[in-house]
């Protein structure tokens, strides 16, 4: 049997990202996890900030930002970028990371988060006491370490070690066993049940 939960705004487990707005001095970390890819042409990904956040402030404007996954070693530093304000604190400085140039974009990529994605604003849509911001993907950078040596091409997620984030019990979590390939285990049952149906 099923519990009904109504209307929800919860889905986990979510990305524990830092998304990084404003430049120079001004640079500011925030935590995110109501964020994702919404759209493959143009590289695209998405973002919900409520409507007072520092950080929506400073992507308005300087129309630009970067999302930075962590390692799930992070997880006490990317709780407390989600703590306190930008507005009264250095978050960089309070964390010890280190803002390194983007390639693309006046905006800094985090040295330590293994995974970096540099974005231009292309849209905002208000919902509710939210605010929707479409970011194109202009750059993605990603720790040399962390790719795969039998295939340089991919990217080694046990070397990585994604930080993930359950709302609701409010516990952050790591990755755990590989179960199988994208695309590819379902064929077996697709063999089975035939694929022209």
């Amino acid at each position: 049997m099923k519990r009904k939960l109504g209307p929800s705004d919860v889905i986990f487990p979510v990305p524990a990202a830092l998304l990084v707005s404003g430049t120079g001095e001004t640079a500011n970390l925030m935590t995110a996890s109501w964020i994702g890819i919404v759209s493959s042409t143009p590289p695209t990904i998405g973002v919900s900030l409520y409507k007072d956040r520092y950080s929506l402030e400073l992507i308005r404007k300087n129309h630009e930002f970067t999302v930075n996954l962590p390692s799930a070693k992070h997880f006490r530093e990317v709780d407390y970028c989600g703590l306190t304000t930008g507005r009264k604190r250095n978050k960089f400085k309070d964390i010890g990371f280190t803002p390194l140039p983007s390639s693309v974009i006046n905006t800094p990529i985090i040295q330590e988060c293994p995974y970096n994605i540099e974005c231009k604003v292309t849209r905002e849509i208000e919902l509710g006491d939210y605010i929707l911001i479409l970011g194109e993907i202009l750059e993605t950078h990603v720790d040399e370490e962390h790719f795969d040596p039998s295939n340089r091409a991919n990217i080694n997620i046990t070397s990585l070690q994604p930080l993930a984030y359950c709302p609701v019990i409010r516990e952050y979590w790591s990755l755990g066993e590989k179960l199988g390939k994208g695309f590819d285990v379902g064929k077996a049952i697709l063999h089975v049940v035939g694929e022209n149906q």
